[in-house]
């Protein structure tokens, strides 16, 4: 497993003095209305030294914002920053430092544009700067649009990379990673009440205050926060409200539409495709802490599960190297490579090292899907890499026959990596936040998987002038998300009136209607141009460049052929620029740039100090070795590193069980992929009397206490119900449970349900109506099995719908 060199923690000490920290605190405060959030950054830095210094802290904010201010205040001094073109205002910043003047200066990262670097120049001795970042973004609906997801990003997660063989700092800056920082961050929110039922964070104790009659505001409800994790809120939404909404700006307006179930199935025109899966399984090191390889096992009995018959999968676990489960692309799903597949995902652990998802995707690009098939591909990491930008260059040109559903987990994944790669191939994402329900998340992607998105979207704004849509391509849409389509306008004295309609259309056949019933307030804020904007911004940096014909395959002829590549790459590169100076919104191109002039100024002894970045809760494990049991520590010294993991794993779930009460798990469980020439016996005797006396036979396999071999519990609460459900499904989509279990989920023998059918059959109707009825809220966990079952059944009934519609009222009305 990885760990960080001792070069990015400052030799042996993971903490460093404060006073060579300038930054101090940070303030977030942010307003929620609606479809978007306005958010402010305060970053204050403290000189506590006898020299000038160059402060430079890397941080992380939302890729889709869009940054419209950057001000700096020292003492009562104001500056507030000009965009300009990254190279130009580079080269200002660093003249300004020679001229001994005060320069200020705020950039992306073009390799991962989910981080920033703000530069502070020359502050003097004692001297406070106040440094202030605004953004607009975007908000997330989930939970089949009944919530919005709303994530400030707070730490960068340490990212492998691929070229160094380890871990690099961030942004080509040399800051360390650190386990606690002097700094702290303070949080508020405004929410506006607007549809809104609840709030809750998964991520940190809040409080909310309900005085105020517009919004809720909520606060941190401790003190002293450190940026160790994102900060997550869910903000959960009436049921009675307008799938449509609608606000205008002077020069712009927004429209959103979420599609139903029925305006899916429309446009889907109930077209069948032959579909192949590809799992990829980020199996790293750094996947081991927070049970994130854990998450990933579980996610992966789900998608297992759920895969329809006669389709073609594949799993790829990935680190350092890559191991596929089948040599070619995909195997066809049935029931032997089924029971391989689990075989696999049971003994699945965080066992290959680094991160480097660039060559399994290079080996699904040479192995593309076949002709008439749609490849969905699955990917589940914590998204710890650094060369996210050359990864998504390649799945770009991989999107005309593929879409990723990608799943980060963890405190701190690469949403620039997850998003990334869901925007760039037309699918989806998501982010599994730790201690929460993964399957959840993983039912409710496979759903969305499962049906084709809708494409061939078009927009008619039905207004008497011009308007231009942003994005100009519109991306795919499923079933209760919310699509956000920004339109341009060039006539401000444009007049709004009850006659307007907006339609949304698929293939020239009317999707969704918006009919104009209440004139929005004019807002003045910019907000929708700002947006519109940074959609046209990542339109041109998701999307591929066309390809150029080949023309002498001699090698003397590469310079040329590769100067036409550059050649669009500048274009592209000027349209972004163009795009974001006429929005006045930062890109990865452009930077903001502040400059103080000082009289008989003098920079000559300035110093460098670039902030430590407090490493996430869930990578704490690569500064410093889980805190284990002394004993079980100086046996795992013994053996090579991955068994150490392996034991830490064992000591862990020791810990657990005996805390929870829970029954031990056989050993063999935690040595996955490691053979018994691995352990001595010697060494399992250690471990047996720490573990509570595991008992050793003659061939040296380890055994746990005979518990395991009980009578297994039927469980006695609904999640545990349904989750015993999934595991009891066969490879078919049917179930085959006796008798007793019936009774024990319907309160009925099954001999009382009889209709000359295979026992099997019955009781695959009844389950499939428990899960639709009495686990209902458990649905979209369940849904890609509830589907395969339903065909099965109905295949074996002859496909006599008539039929498998009287069953199952029949048997619903029994239960």
């Amino acid at each position: 497993m990885l760990r960080i060199k001792s070069i990015l923690l400052g030799g042996n000490n993971v903490s460093v003095q404060d006073k060579f920290v300038p930054l101090k605190e940070v303030h977030i405060e942010g307003k929620i209305h609606s479809f978007a959030a306005d958010v402010t950054i305060k970053q204050i830095f403290r000189n506590d030294e006898n020299n000038p210094i160059e402060a430079v802290y890397c941080f992380p904010i939302e890729e889709q914002a869009a940054v419209y201010k950057f001000i700096a205040q020292i003492d009562d001094r104001q500056i507030e920053a000009e965009l300009k073109e990254k190279k130009q205002a580079q080269q200002d910043y660093n003249n300004a430092l020679q001229q001994g003047r005060g320069a200020y200066l705020l950039e992306q990262n073009e390799q991962s544009q989910d981080n920033f670097i703000v530069n502070i120049g020359a502050l003097l001795p004692g001297k406070e700067c106040h440094i202030t970042i605004s953004y607009v973004t975007e908000l997330n609906l989930i939970d089949n649009g009944n919530k919005i997801h709303f994530v400030i990003p707070t730490t960068i997660a340490p990212r492998y990379n691929p070229s160094q063989g380890g871990i690099s700092s961030p942004a080509r800056t040399n800051s360390e990673y650190v386990q606690t920082t002097p700094y702290t961050i303070d949080f508020q929110c405004q929410i506006d009440k607007t549809n809104v039922s609840s709030v809750s964070s998964t991520s940190h104790p809040i409080q909310i205050e309900f005085n105020q009659q517009d919004y809720y505001l909520v606060k941190f409800s401790q003190n002293e926060t450190h940026l160790d994790r994102d900060i997550l809120l869910d903000i959960h939404l009436n049921k009675q409200r307008s799938n449509t909404i609608l606000a205008i700006e002077s020069n712009a307006l927004m429209i959103s539409f979420t599609p139903n179930e029925q305006d899916c199935q429309r446009a889907m025109n109930n077209v069948e495709v032959t579909n192949e899966f590809v799992f990829i399984v980020d199996c790293s090191g750094s996947m081991q802490d927070e049970n994130k390889i854990g998450y990933a096992r579980q996610s992966m009995v789900l998608f297992l599960k759920s895969l329809p018959l006669n389709s073609h999968f594949n799993i790829i676990r990935f680190g350092s190297s890559y191991k596929p489960l089948f040599d070619q692309a995909t195997d066809l799903y049935n029931e032997e490579n089924s029971k391989k597949a689990e075989q696999l995902v049971n003994n699945m652990q965080a066992d290959l090292g680094g991160t480097e998802l660039l060559n399994p995707m290079k080996w699904l690009e040479e192995h593309p899907a076949q002709e008439g098939r749609s490849r969905q591909i699955f990917l589940l990491t914590d998204g710890e890499i650094s060369n996210v930008d050359e990864v998504l260059n390649l799945c770009r040109s991989m999107s005309k026959s593929s879409r990723i559903f990608s799943f980060g987990l963890g405190q701190s994944p690469s949403r620039s990596l997850v998003k990334g790669l869901a925007r760039s191939t037309n699918g989806r994402f998501c982010f599994i936040p730790p201690s929460t329900k993964v399957d959840t998340y993983v039912g409710q992607q496979l759903e969305k998987a499962l049906q084709p998105s809708i494409t061939n979207l078009e927009i008619k704004w039905n207004l008497p002038i011009e308007i231009a849509t942003a994005p100009k391509v519109l991306p795919p849409v499923y079933a209760n998300d919310r699509l956000i389509i920004y339109g341009l306008i060039n006539d401000p004295t444009i007049v709004f009136d009850h006659q307007i309609r907006i339609e949304l259309f698929n293939n020239q056949q009317k999707l969704s209607e918006a009919t104009i019933t209440q004139i929005p307030a004019i807002i003045q804020n910019q907000t929708i141009s700002r947006l519109a904007g940074k959609a046209l911004i990542l339109e041109l940096q998701h999307s591929k460049l066309p390809s150029i014909p080949k023309g002498s395959r001699q090698t003397r002829f590469r310079e040329l052929n590769q100067q036409s590549i550059d050649k669009q790459q500048e274009e592209q590169r000027e349209r972004i620029i163009n795009l974001s100076l006429k929005y006045q919104i930062l890109s990865p191109h452009t930077s903001f740039i502040g400059i103080e002039k000082r009289l008989n100024g003098n920079n000559e002894q300035m110093v460098l100090r670039e902030v430590p970045i407090q490493i996430s809760a869930d990578d704490q494990h690569l500064v410093q070795p889980a805190p284990t049991n002394g004993a079980f520590m100086q046996c795992a010294s013994s053996m090579r590193s991955p068994l150490s993991h392996m034991f830490a794993s064992m000591a862990s779930h020791k810990d657990r069980s005996d805390r929870r009460g829970r029954h031990k798990k056989p050993i063999s469980n935690y040595l996955g992929c490691y053979s018994s020439r691995d352990i001595s016996l010697h060494c399992a005797k250690q471990i047996a009397c720490m573990y509570d006396a595991f008992e050793i036979d003659e061939s040296r396999k380890v055994f746990l206490d005979d518990d395991e071999e009980s009578e297994e519990k039927f469980p006695n609460d609904d999640e545990n119900i349904v989750r015993y459900l999934i595991d009891k499904q066969n490879f078919d989509g049917l179930w085959n449970l006796d008798s007793e279990i019936i009774e024990k989920l319907t309160g009925k023998p099954l001999k009382q349900f009889q209709y000359s059918l295979d026992d099997k059959l019955i009781v695959s109707i009844i389950i499939v109506i428990l899960l639709e009825t009495r686990f209902s809220s458990y649905s979209s966990m369940c849904h890609g099995m509830i589907q395969k079952s339903k065909k099965q059944i109905l295949n074996l009934l002859n496909k006599d719908q008539n039929h498998f519609e009287s069953l199952f009222q029949q048997i619903q009305k029994q239960l």
